[in-house]
């Protein structure tokens, strides 16, 4: 049970691992200047890349440490 438990952890870390590189590459489309509200403010956006980056590495965090316990 506790290998199937691992295998899973495993799968998401890989899983986890490819979104965060498919965050990286679409930074532009994902993180830019919003073609419909030129008004929104950096601030907005970096809160929103932050917000995203920490649930991205705790979500990491969490897996990792649940893989070695």
């Amino acid at each position: 049970m506790i290998y199937i438990v691992k295998t899973f952890i495993v799968l998401f870390i890989l899983g986890w691992t490819l979104f965060g590189g498919w965050l990286v590459v679409r930074y532009g489309a994902l993180f830019g200047p919003h073609r419909d509200d030129p008004a929104e403010s950096v601030g907005a956006r970096s809160f929103g890349v932050t917000h995203i980056c920490l649930v991205w590495f705790g979500a990491m965090a969490l897996a990792v440490y649940f893989l070695f316990r």
